[in-house]
């Protein structure tokens, strides 16, 4: 919802400049995959968002869930919950590189003119 105001007040503002918008971070965020482990005799969900990039799984965030009485363990809930912990944190961690990689070509441009 944030985001979906920032960008509102972005263009009302006509800052048209380059940068980096929801749409893109939306749609390397269709990309991404998930591998989910629970490692034996545990109560942990670790969870881990992947992009690929040629051949290469480049990891862009990991969340961890854990209940401390296995009682109230739920593989599904651990599942559910890292999963949506481990996708906020790769839309974050792909804000911040892909800022970082326009800034580069920025420069790189600023240079070659």
């Amino acid at each position: 919802m944030q985001n979906n105001n920032l960008e509102y007040e972005i263009q009302e503002k006509g800052l048209t400049f380059p940068r980096i918008t929801p749409e893109h971070i939306a749609n390397l965020m269709s990309k991404l995959t998930y591998h989910q482990v629970v490692p034996e005799g545990t109560t942990t969900t670790i969870t881990t968002a992947f992009t690929k990039i040629g051949d290469c799984e480049f990891s862009l965030g990991t969340s961890i869930m854990a209940c401390v009485d296995k009682r109230n363990y739920n593989a599904e809930l651990g599942f559910k919950y890292g999963k949506e912990k481990a996708e906020a944190i790769a839309e974050d961690k792909l804000w911040e590189l892909e800022g970082y990689f326009l800034a580069k070509e920025l420069a790189l441009q600023a240079l070659i003119k």
